[in-house]
């Protein structure tokens, strides 16, 4: 339904914000276009459209709060394996570096050369 059939309906003319509301509030009602224009001016007057829209208000609200929030944590969470991924290379070339000298100690001592402190 478009803004101006619901407003032709209604007699309301709500702002764009809480049109997308309503929108959403059909779009879930069983039945038609007239029949949710004259259940919501039921709704309307009786107080309980107001109720419906600051509760999907809320919930909008909510839902940005938690994307943020997972956004966050998916940032850190990226910035961490990074950080792990540095240690495993800085630990394999430790390792590496280990081995070596250890083969060239072996190699000295097999020599006769004494050890190197």
């Amino acid at each position: 339904m478009m803004m101006s059939e619901f407003i032709e309906r209604t007699g309301y003319e709500p702002s764009y914000e809480e049109y997308h509301y309503i929108e959403e509030s059909y779009y879930e009602f069983p039945g038609n276009k007239d029949e949710f224009c004259k259940q919501w001016k039921k709704d309307q007057k009786d107080g309980h459209w107001q109720r419906e829209l600051s509760l999907m208000k809320a919930m909008d609200e909510m839902k940005a709060q938690y994307e943020e929030k997972l956004k966050e944590q998916e940032d850190t969470l990226k910035f961490y394996r990074g950080q792990m991924d540095l240690l495993r290379e800085a630990r394999s070339q430790r390792d590496e570096a280990q081995n070596k000298l250890a083969r060239i100690q072996r190699i000295m001592n097999s020599e006769g050369v004494k050890e190197i402190a």
